[in-house]
């Protein structure tokens, strides 16, 4: 079921991924392959550019994912990015402040979650 997702995850992950420290934004290979196979010639900075734009959205809605191998807090969601639908999956992991992106790709069940 879809939620709006908490301002305060929102505002965390937005800050870590436009502020990245090292070891602090963890990118699956998986995502930044299908993020490449997207846009292709994209750096990994631009992905989170992206993912950033798409969280500071105060009308974002998604679901909380609860099984994640990783302790955090998970959500999935849909945006857009140059006029195309990105699905995304992002954990917040504290008390480090580790944001973990599993999924950037092109939606596999239309612009449903």
């Amino acid at each position: 079921m879809e939620i709006e997702i908490p301002e305060e995850w929102r505002t965390r992950v937005g800050g870590i991924l436009r502020e990245p420290r090292l070891g602090r934004v963890l990118i699956r290979r998986s995502a930044r392959q299908d993020w490449a196979d997207m846009f292709p010639g994209a750096f990994d900075l631009e992905l989170q550019d992206a993912l950033a734009d798409a969280v500071d959205n105060p009308n974002l809605r998604g679901r909380s994912i609860t099984d994640m191998k990783e302790p955090g807090e998970t959500y999935d969601f849909i945006f857009w990015h140059q006029s195309r639908s990105v699905y995304a999956k992002i954990c917040l992991q504290r008390p480090d402040s580790v944001v973990i992106v599993y999924s950037a790709h092109r939606p596999l069940k239309g612009d449903k979650l």
